[in-house]
């Protein structure tokens, strides 16, 4: 009988530290079609890789890559003083990366799949240096465990950042 009192004590216990630690998707909003709001980093994130487009939960076509300089021009395009899109910097983008999830079968992705739907595996260009780093040199893998790297070049996917407080509401995926 003194189990009883002690199972719910433990199960109430579970379930405060589970609101208290949270998990990784908790600190965005996916309530805006098509944008993540990073709420903890204050970013607002396209939620699809540029060439994909979102609709009903998920980011349908191909993935586009570019060069350095085809991201540059195509982020200078999209952004606008409501939507003022620009590449994201390295410790942002880096901070998309998550410990994979390989335990469903599918192949293991380092970034939330349920929030950032379809990402490609492959490299993503970034706009900022890291660790002495050039300007365009390092870069993030969302494929496997994550990995980043410097000082390669090529083409690469993109997925455009903005700062919250620069964002106005009526912001809207192209």
């Amino acid at each position: 009988m003194r189990r009883r009192p002690v199972a719910v004590a433990a199960g109430l216990w579970l379930a405060t530290c589970g609101v208290v630690l949270g998990d990784a998707t908790a600190a965005y909003d996916t309530s805006q079609a098509g944008l993540v709001v990073d709420g903890n980093k204050q970013l607002v994130w396209m939620r699809c890789s540029l060439g994909q487009h979102y609709q009903d939960g998920r980011c349908l076509g191909e993935a586009e890559r570019f060069n350095w300089s085809e991201a540059q021009a195509h982020v200078e395009t999209l952004a606008s003083a409501a939507c003022p899109w620009r590449l994201p910097r390295f410790h942002e983008m880096r901070g998309l990366m998550q410990p994979s999830d390989d335990a469903s079968g599918e192949a293991s992705m380092a970034i939330d799949l349920e929030v950032f739907s379809d990402t490609p595996a492959g490299w993503f260009w970034n706009q900022a240096s890291a660790g002495g780093h050039s300007q365009q040199d390092c870069f993030v893998d969302f494929s496997g465990e994550g990995r980043t790297r410097c000082n390669m070049g090529g083409q690469f996917y993109l997925r455009p950042v903005m700062t919250q407080q620069t964002a106005v509401h009526s912001c809207q995926i192209p």
